[in-house]
């Protein structure tokens, strides 16, 4: 029997790992409080680094909480800055939540608690039992303006979204009395992390001062550079794990634990360890924090929705009635339903370069990846409506090459690595022959996006077979010089 692992998720990388491939962001910020470290006025003071569960929003705010608590000034600067962070999950922080309402008055005790004590002091401020939320607030932001004679105070909260989600008043009233007033003085410099990107401020001076800053997931170079691996074992994880950094953590402790050392092994000695039962171990976990809160139904559609790279009504649709997922005759409003409830889970964002919906990349290939090895069956009848989605609008749309033809090829790709593949698919080549004799257009203009979008799909590279690449590309070069112009 296979070993099951206690895989917990962490708030930080275990104790000795490296802090790494953050360095654009530690940037960031840093470039942010120059300014402030000089007494000066700094801009854009509200951050809100965002992204999907377990890609390191915590493991960030750590990192800097660490840098700038306390921090003497540096050269050419004459403030130092003082860094006090809450997490807002009540998993964690249990005593800032109560009867399910985020309590705000203990939010500002422990944000002051946090200051005085890197400044050696007490606060006078009024006694919790007695002044009103408002009133504390008041005397917390009167504090904070008198440190900034001399200090510059960073304020992080972290896990946002659950606050969000469980008390949205609560939210509006740290936005109204304590971000938009400290917000103002533009040498406090606030810090959120939420696994979907704040965007419901209501007050306008705060609106003008947020900067967005998206988390991407690692590259399968340095992916496994936070379990301190060897290239070659980076590479190996970043299959599994696709440069989500807690999976990559869960999978180096569970190599750690069947001995190998990450550093010095082969990549086909990690391979050989990580049997597909515990990679599922693996991503088990990632996945029921990933859908925590979400319920069943919904979590279950996500799921195999995974196998899809972008998503709206049609294809949602499509793939909900081939799997018996949902009642084919459902009609737009309940698929805007499901996937407004997608988004609300930050299963799905909107992308307004595609005009369609779509998951963080590295969570939706792990969620696939884990549909994959449990149940190899629904994983192909996914791939395979949604290949016969995309074939379909190819041929009723054919102008449109750049939006279905890389989607075609990449679940041909899928579907035809799978043993034994499936006999309703054709050979690549044919697919794409037979397409070309008959219903590919003839000006010049699609074929030039589709040239375009081909050398930009590094996912499908990797995935198609690098013949049949050339073939699709080279094909669609071809045509774009000798097409009609229109």
């Amino acid at each position: 029997m296979d070993p099951t692992y206690n895989l917990q998720p962490c708030r930080a990388p275990e104790p000795g790992r490296p802090f790494v491939n953050r360095e654009a962001e530690l940037q960031f910020i840093e470039e942010k409080l120059c300014p402030g470290c000089q007494g000066e006025p700094m801009s854009m003071v509200v951050t809100c680094f965002w992204g999907a569960f377990g890609v390191g929003k915590s493991w960030l705010l750590g990192e800097l909480e660490r840098r700038y608590r306390r921090n003497e000034p540096q050269v050419h600067s004459t403030h130092p800055t003082l860094a006090a962070r809450l997490d807002m999950n009540p998993l964690v922080v249990p005593t800032l939540w109560q009867g399910g309402k985020l309590d705000v008055k203990q939010v500002v005790q422990e944000l002051r608690k946090q200051l005085a004590l890197q400044m050696g002091t007490t606060s006078s401020a009024p006694d919790l039992r007695r002044a009103s939320a408002e009133e504390y607030a008041e005397a917390f932001v009167e504090e904070v303006t008198a440190l900034l004679a001399y200090a510059t105070p960073v304020l992080m909260l972290d896990t946002m979204d659950i606050v969000v989600r469980e008390d949205e008043a609560a939210f509006f009233w740290l936005e109204e009395h304590l971000v938009e007033r400290l917000a103002l003085t533009d040498q406090v410099l606030f810090v959120f992390a939420s696994r979907g990107e704040l965007r419901r401020w209501r007050r306008f001076q705060v609106r003008r001062r947020v900067d967005s800053y998206p988390l991407a997931t690692f590259d399968a170079d340095t992916a496994g550079q936070e379990v301190k691996a060897n290239p070659g074992v980076s590479k190996a994880l970043y299959r599994h794990a696709f440069g989500h950094p807690l999976a990559t953590e869960y999978l180096g402790r569970i190599l750690d634990e069947q001995g190998i050392n990450l550093s010095a092994a082969r990549a086909q000695e990690v391979e050989a360890v990580l049997i597909p039962s515990l990679v599922q171990n693996a991503l088990d976990e990632v996945t029921k924090q990933i859908f925590d809160k979400v319920p069943e139904s919904l979590a279950r559609l996500a799921r195999h929705a995974s196998v899809l790279r972008w998503v709206n009504v049609e294809p949602l649709r499509h793939l909900a009635a081939a799997l018996g997922l949902a009642d084919p005759g459902r009609g737009d409003a309940y698929y805007l339903e499901l996937i407004g409830q997608l988004q609300t889970h930050h299963l799905l964002y909107w992308d307004v370069d595609t005009a369609s919906y779509e998951s963080d990349p590295a969570v939706r290939q792990l969620l696939a990846h884990s549909l994959e090895l449990d149940d190899v069956e629904q994983f192909r009848k996914a791939h395979l409506a949604a290949y016969e989605y995309h074939c379909g609008h190819l041929e009723r749309y054919p102008q449109y090459l750049a939006r279905y033809v890389p989607e075609a090829a990449y679940h041909h790709a899928i579907v035809a690595r799978l043993e034994p593949p499936p006999q309703e698919v054709p050979a690549f080549q044919s697919w794409w022959e037979g397409f070309l004799s008959t219903e590919a257009p003839r000006d010049s203009e699609p074929w030039s996006e589709l040239a375009d979008a081909l050398e930009e799909d590094a996912e499908l590279g990797e995935v198609l077979a690098v013949e049949d690449y050339e073939r699709l590309y080279s094909k669609a070069r071809e045509r774009a010089g000798t097409a009609t112009t229109t």
